[in-house]
């Protein structure tokens, strides 16, 4: 058996398809960390991501994303970023941008295809895709 395929090393495409795996292994759709109740200034769902990288010694910056049931402002998507100046009381003063849902998607693909572009980068793997389109010229 050859140790190469289509051009790519065994395990160059050994190294792509775990990426792949683990890549099918999280396309779930995070469920809400957050259920804001009526009552609440922004009732609805809410999603947490904490960043692994710490920015200061207090806590690692916190992202939030909310939907909000009410009537007149449930068809945007809010996104809350970190404000490192303000960590002590940052989430006493959110600043939230709205974002028409197409426009939250497409800011999402642009995150994901940014974070595969820095992992692949950083594992120094080529991606198939990438060599491919060398080899086609498109």
């Amino acid at each position: 058996m050859s140790d190469t395929l289509d051009g790519l090393r065994l395990a160059e495409v050994r190294r792509e398809l775990a990426q792949l795996v683990a890549m099918a292994d999280t396309a779930e759709r995070p469920k809400p960390d957050v259920i804001n109740p009526p009552g609440h200034p922004m009732p609805g769902h809410e999603w947490r991501v904490q960043q692994t990288v710490r920015v200061d010694a207090h806590r690692p910056p916190l992202w939030l994303v909310r939907t909000v049931d009410d009537e007149d402002t449930r068809d945007c998507v809010y996104l809350a970023e970190p404000d490192q100046y303000r960590a002590h009381d940052w989430l006493d003063r959110l600043d939230f941008t709205a974002m028409l849902p197409v426009d939250a998607r497409r800011l999402a693909m642009a995150l994901l295809a940014a974070a595969d572009r820095a992992e692949h980068l950083s594992a120094g793997v080529p991606r198939l895709e990438d060599r491919r389109q060398r080899r086609t010229g498109s």
